[in-house]
């Protein structure tokens, strides 16, 4: 439903969303245009920082959104550090939604919640945009990112850029770019990653999505090989 949530699903599902993921500050583990209206979409998976310490180096994403409208999709995500050395159970809260203004254009906002250990509000806005080049996808997701939850100083942007490969009616393959940095440090706040991962689908109404993260430029890029599995349902 990456699958059937990309294609069928942007058709129900890109960080990470940051999961590693873009989606770095959204509500939305993964990269998936809003609408048809009505459409349910839930994710359920585990994002660790080093795939040698999975049971105290991860947090657990718990992800709601519905398509109010075919343009409109609203949702909220949890995630949990019950899998996370020194976080709390509930960690963070994020609330979030999209507006579709093209078939393959949309914008995006989300609110960090202060709560858990997310001690101040923070806010993202972005723009979705799908290219289209014979069987190849590319999924841009452009956000910026302020106020203390989401940063300390100046303004974080983040890049998704992510080649996607559909096999058949039960393999998706991504290849996802991601890049950070602040406004007020360029050069020591700047990281980019490599993101391989697959979507495969289980029935008609469930997708598994597999990936590891990999630190490939920047002073802040990923120190350890990272990991996230999830699991996404769409009604």
């Amino acid at each position: 439903m990456r699958i059937v949530v990309r294609k069928i699903l942007v058709s129900v599902l890109t960080a990470l969303a940051f999961a590693t993921s873009a989606t770095a500050r959204s509500y939305d583990l993964y990269y998936v245009m809003p609408g048809p209206a009505g459409r349910l979409g839930v994710d359920v998976g585990v994002i660790s920082s080093d795939v040698g310490s999975v049971v105290d180096a991860s947090l657990v994403p718990v992800m709601v959104k519905v398509s109010v409208s075919d343009q409109i999709e609203v949702g909220a995500r949890a995630s949990l550090g019950v899998l996370q050395d020194g976080a709390e159970d509930l960690s963070t809260v994020e609330v979030g939604a999209k507006y579709g203004l093209l078939e393959a254009t949309a914008l995006t906002a989300t609110y960090l919640v202060p709560t858990g250990d997310a001690h101040d509000p923070g806010l993202s806005v972005g723009v979705m945009h799908t290219l289209t080049s014979g069987d190849v996808m590319i999924n841009n997701w452009l956000q910026a990112s302020f106020l203390d939850g989401y940063t300390d100083d100046g303004v974080t942007v983040s890049l998704l850029v992510e080649p996607a490969m559909i096999f058949g009616d039960q393999l998706a393959v991504y290849l996802d770019i991601l890049a950070n940095t602040n406004t007020d440090d360029f050069g020591d706040t700047l990281a980019i990653d490599l993101a391989p991962n697959m979507d495969i689908m289980i029935n008609d109404m469930a997708v598994i999505n597999a990936g590891v993260i990999l630190g490939i430029a920047g002073d802040a890029k990923a120190d350890e090989l990272g990991l996230v599995v999830t699991l996404l349902v769409g009604f």
